[in-house]
């Protein structure tokens, strides 16, 4: 069985001597075309390509459409008809074959989701209940199988909070005849290495799935847990949850992060911290006929009217014999200023923290199907940005706001896409604030090396969705990378040289 549950604390060196020694030419990320969907948040967040008609598929909550992209022309992206949904609040958009599906979340908090099937010239085929809020969608490699991550967030004021979950929409008899089935995390208590966020929950009420992804044989997906720091493994034929598995946390006492936004720009030092990896995006590759998971460790909170863990390390009482400079420490331009929880660090019970936690690893990681940390990139993010891009370093957007984010979760590797380029296997992810795009050459998954880093122009801000379009399927004939930018409402197109 994939994955086994255990605790993970890694102490991760770090890599940035290796990687910066890379030439950032072995790969060239270079925009030939763009396109305004809508001006503001809402317009272009999760996309997916469609083959035949050379379009992209993107999601836009604001209007409650899939737009059709055009890139027929790649220096002059069009937008084409849009898919009706009926203003519904679309989240994720799949592609197989010319089967185009939206998942879409649907007020109360607790009210059953849905995924809309079309075909690719924007008919509706089918209608399916998921559970509440299905976040993510994704197609089995043979297209038989749709897949939603049910988030399940609780209403703001947290009196109603719905189990997370998924469903599995079966489809070999086709789409009148699919076959639906809801499956749920109620036979699962909290795992080693795993968390719940909100003491008193259960696990399954406190679990969030947030993403999507299957093995390439499609008999297994796997679904990150944000908040609780755990994966879900699916077996599909069993049609069940086969495991949870906790990631962990990595000690970075021994590498050099910047998390604080009081201490006059770019401060990168060691502390005496856990982090969380907490991954949003998450995808599989396989070498040699071994999988691997690519996880972008964005980290998140609850935080919520009703209940909150977030504080400020200032906050904290810590214990003196674990933390004897905590007065030094807790001074705004150190620690305090640091997201923290309240719910994680009283390790004996006395009533102070032993331990600090952070919110997300700050890096990307791969981990083998067992469930083993492979690779992590430490600090490379911040240490790169801190050095080839130092006016975003931790910014909220732009240089007006450079290290706003070193007290939360640094850059917030969000976005992830995996492409294949002749015998090679590359990972591109995206920073959600401060938008840099990073790629990396994964073929070798213990020993990933940095092969290009890009900056978008000033048009386009906050990378949700990635995707990376093959050489045989590009209207290029090169390989290019599609970017749907949240904040902007632009989606960009670059040609991989």
């Amino acid at each position: 069985m994939p994955f086994s549950n255990r605790v993970r604390l890694t102490t991760v060196a770090c890599s940035f001597a290796l990687l910066a020694s890379l030439p950032a030419s072995a790969l060239e990320m270079k925009q030939i075309g763009e396109i305004q969907i809508g001006q503001g948040e809402g317009y272009a967040e999760m996309l997916r390509y469609h083959a035949a008609s050379q379009s992209l598929m993107v999601t836009a909550s604001e209007t409650g459409t899939i737009e059709r992209i055009s890139i027929a022309t790649p220096s002059a992206p069009s937008l084409t008809t849009p898919f009706d949904l009926d203003g519904g609040d679309v989240t994720a958009v799949a592609v197989h074959g010319d089967l185009i599906a939206a998942s879409i979340k649907v007020k109360p908090a607790d009210a059953a989701g849905m995924v809309k099937l079309f075909d690719s010239k924007g008919s509706l085929l089918a209608t399916f209940e998921t559970g509440a809020l299905p976040d993510n969608v994704a197609f089995s490699p043979d297209g038989r199988y749709l897949l939603t991550a049910n988030e399940g967030e609780p209403s703001d004021d947290y009196s109603v909070d719905p189990e997370g979950g998924f469903t599995l929409i079966d489809l070999a008899s086709g789409p009148s005849n699919a076959t639906v089935t809801q499956i749920g995390l109620t036979d699962f208590n909290v795992p080693a290495g795993a968390r719940i966020a909100k003491p008193g929950q259960s696990f399954a009420a406190d679990a969030e799935p947030e993403y999507v992804a299957f093995s390439a044989d499609g008999a297994t997906a796997y679904v990150t847990l944000q908040e609780n720091n755990a994966v879900a493994v699916i077996d599909i034929n069993a049609k069940k949850v086969a495991d949870i598995v906790g990631l962990g946390v990595k000690n970075v006492s021994r590498m050099s992060h910047d998390m604080s936004n009081k201490d006059g720009g770019i401060n990168m030092k060691r502390w005496p911290v856990l982090m969380m990896y907490q991954p949003d995006a998450i995808a599989t590759y396989e070498i040699n006929g071994a999988t691997y998971l690519v996880t972008a460790n964005e980290g998140d909170a609850k935080d919520y009217d009703g209940f909150s863990e977030e504080t400020r390390v200032a906050k904290l009482t810590l214990d003196k014999t674990m933390f004897p400079n905590a007065d030094e420490l807790q001074k705004p331009e150190h620690l305090g200023r640091l997201k923290t929880t309240t719910t994680m660090g009283d390790t004996d019970g006395d009533g102070d923290h032993d331990l600090i936690y952070a919110y997300g690893g700050r890096s990307f990681s791969i981990w083998s199907e067992e469930g083993r940390l492979v690779f992590d990139s430490g600090n490379a993010f911040e240490h790169i940005i801190s050095k080839r891009s130092p006016d975003v370093f931790n910014a909220n957007g732009g240089a007006e706001e450079r290290d706003d984010r070193s007290d939360d979760k640094g850059p917030e590797p969000e976005a992830l896409a995996l492409g294949t380029i002749g015998d090679r296997t590359y990972a591109f992810i995206g920073m959600e604030r401060n938008n840099a795009i990073f790629a990396y050459d994964i073929t070798l998954p213990s020993d990933p090396h940095l092969v290009d880093y890009m900056m978008p122009s000033a048009n386009h801000n906050s990378p949700e969705g990635l995707e990376f379009i093959a050489a045989k399927d590009s209207p290029t004939g090169k390989p290019l990378l599609a970017i749907a930018f949240e904040m902007t409402g632009t989606v960009a197109l670059y040609q991989i040289n």
